[in-house]
């Protein structure tokens, strides 16, 4: 019998497809990175086979992949798994309310805090005060 909301399965279903969204997106990026890297390197490669000096912007290339990045995918993650808890506590069974409750703030404290993080990204500054001198 369905209650006044989402029956439990959805809440479920909504949850899943809210994780595997996250992850596809945190794969792709991942993905494209790696591939921008091999670019990159298969680049260096050539033109040292050709006798000549790689051009210092390919290094450059290299070395900025190994930084560390604003943490933006995890805000989307931890946004979606936020709201996904959200749905669930206002649409769930009175017995249920509190787990969800403390999972949905759980999660939206820790997507405030990576977009605080990601706002404030110490690399940033830091990269264009290399950039000045």
């Amino acid at each position: 019998m369905l209650r006044d909301g989402l029956e439990d399965w959805m809440v479920g279903l909504l949850i899943f497809a809210a994780i595997a969204i996250a992850m596809l997106g945190a794969g792709w990026s991942q993905f494209l990175e790696y591939k921008r890297r091999s670019q990159a390197m298969d680049v260096i490669k050539a033109v040292i086979e050709a006798g000549k000096e790689p051009a210092p912007i390919l290094y450059e290339q290299l070395a900025k992949a190994g930084q560390s990045k604003p943490p933006w995918t995890e805000v989307v993650i931890f946004t979606a798994l936020g709201v996904a808890f959200w749905i669930a506590y206002a649409q769930g069974a009175p017995d249920d309310k509190v787990s969800y409750l403390v999972i949905a703030a759980s999660m939206s404290v820790t997507a405030i805090g990576c977009l605080v993080l990601a706002i404030m990204h110490p690399d940033r500054k830091r990269g264009r005060d290399d950039d000045a001198g």
